[in-house]
C-alpha cells in the first residue's frame, strides 16, 4: 500500500514538473517574441532548463541523450515542411507542413534516438529511461534547435 501511495506520488510530481516547465516555456517564448532574431537565443536558453533541472533532480543525463537526439533530429527536420508549407500556402501550409513534417521526423527521429540507446548498451552504459527524463531530454533537444531562428527572421 505504501508502495503504490510513493508511486503515486512521484507520478503526479513528475506531471507537475512537465506542466510547470511547459507553461513557463509558453509563457516566455510567447513574450520573446518580440526580440526579433534574439528570440532564438531565448528559445535555445529554454532548451538548456530541463537538461539543469534533471541534474538538480539527480537524473542520469547519460540516460537522457538518446531523447535529446531525438528531439533535434525531429525539429531540425520539421523545419523544412513546416517552412515550405507557411511559404507555399500561408498558415494552412505551415499547419499542413508541421503535421506531415512532425511524422516524418519522428520516424526518423526514432531511428537515431533507437540506435544511440542501443549503442549506449553495447557499451555497458544503461540506457534504461524514466518517464521524467525522457519528458525532459525530447523537450531539452526540441528547443536547443531555437537557436536556428535566427536565420529566419
Amino acid at each position: 500500500m505504501i508502495r503504490i501511495r510513493k508511486r503515486n506520488e512521484k507520478k503526479i510530481l513528475e506531471i507537475m514538473v512537465v506542466v510547470l516547465l511547459s507553461a513557463f516555456t509558453v509563457v516566455v517564448a510567447f513574450f520573446s517574441m518580440r526580440l526579433g532574431r534574439f528570440v532564438s537565443i531565448v528559445i535555445f536558453g529554454l532548451g538548456i532548463i530541463p537538461i539543469l533541472l534533471a541534474y538538480i533532480l539527480k537524473i542520469d543525463l547519460k540516460k537522457m541523450l538518446p531523447d535529446i537526439i531525438f528531439g533535434i533530429i525531429d525539429n531540425l527536420i520539421l523545419f523544412i515542411p513546416a517552412i515550405l508549407g507557411a511559404e507555399l500556402f500561408g498558415v494552412a501550409g505551415a499547419l499542413a507542413g508541421a503535421i506531415v513534417g512532425n511524422a516524418i521526423s519522428d520516424a526518423v527521429a526514432g531511428v537515431f534516438e533507437g540506435s544511440l540507446s542501443v549503442w549506449l548498451r553495447s557499451k555497458g552504459i544503461d540506457a534504461t529511461r524514466t518517464v521524467l527524463g525522457s519528458s525532459l531530454g525530447k523537450m531539452s533537444g526540441c528547443l536547443l534547435i531555437g537557436i536556428f531562428l535566427i536565420f529566419f527572421q
